[in-house]
């Protein structure tokens, strides 16, 4: 992402990967264009249930010492001013941030309180919560998800242990996945130490699941910044219009690359 110039916008923490704010941009994003991110992760802290290696943001790690979730209405407070700031608005409003936004404790009531912002200051403007979907089985996380315009899934080829940092069953987060409407998957193409997710059988497996999901778009990238995980490599941007062009066969949605 490239950042824009019309808004002053808090960095990296220096001598780390994380964003120190709870607003993020507005930045120029190759999959969304103007994007406005949200981070409601605890500050000073990298907090997900997945740990990948490819992850910008660095590795996980324990909650910071006197840091707190922030408050749905310090989440909304915060748009609010940035909003009002800006000289016209993004095109998304992007619950991201240093890991994994449906972790928030009051994460249904942060987005509601996030909607009414949007509906009163930028009605045209779209937000989209960017998640990797472990969480979308529970009932209260799955609606709040449908309540927002996009979901950006994560689900990407290779073994999960080594690509998501975790071992998961991916047929049952495919079946959590089918409960909520209108999915796009986001999948990162990368290689690393024992594993490519480019390889035949990773792509097969991520196939078949893709196959049951039939989600309404699939976005293919590498990596393009620093990884946690510095022997990773990127995959050829050939590689991945191939592995779309596989996708498209099983597919009826959008198969874009990045």
């Amino acid at each position: 992402m490239d950042r824009l110039g019309s808004l002053p916008s808090p960095g990296k923490l220096e001598g780390t990967f994380l964003w120190d704010g709870i607003i993020n941009g507005p930045v120029r994003s190759r999959r969304l264009g103007v994007s406005l991110g949200l981070n409601l992760i605890p500050l000073h802290s990298k907090l997900c249930t997945f740990d990948c290696p490819y992850c910008e943001c660095g590795f996980n790690t324990p909650k910071a010492p006197h840091s707190r979730w922030p408050s749905p209405d310090l989440v909304a407070d915060a748009l609010r001013k940035t909003l009002e700031r800006m000289g016209a608005p993004p095109d998304w409003v992007t619950f991201a941030g240093n890991g994994e936004p449906t972790m928030h404790p009051r994460f249904p009531a942060v987005v509601e309180r996030v909607l009414e912002v949007r509906d009163r200051l930028a009605p045209g403007v779209k937000v989209v919560v960017m998640s990797n979907g472990l969480s979308s089985g529970r009932p209260a996380v799955r609606d709040t998800l449908n309540r927002v315009d996009e979901r950006l899934m994560k689900l990407d080829p290779g073994p999960p242990q080594l690509v998501n940092g975790v071992a998961y069953d991916r047929a049952a987060l495919v079946d959590d996945l089918r409960g909520l409407v209108d999915v796009t998957v986001q999948a990162l193409v990368v290689e690393g130490p024992g594993f490519s997710g480019a390889s035949d059988s990773a792509v097969a497996e991520w196939l078949e699941h893709l196959r049951r999901l039939q989600p309404k778009a699939v976005q293919v990238y590498s990596i393009a910044r620093p990884p946690a995980d510095a022997r990773l490599k990127p995959v050829a941007r050939a590689q991945l219009d191939a592995i779309a062009a596989r996708a498209r066969q099983v597919l009826s949605g959008r198969v874009e690359v990045f």
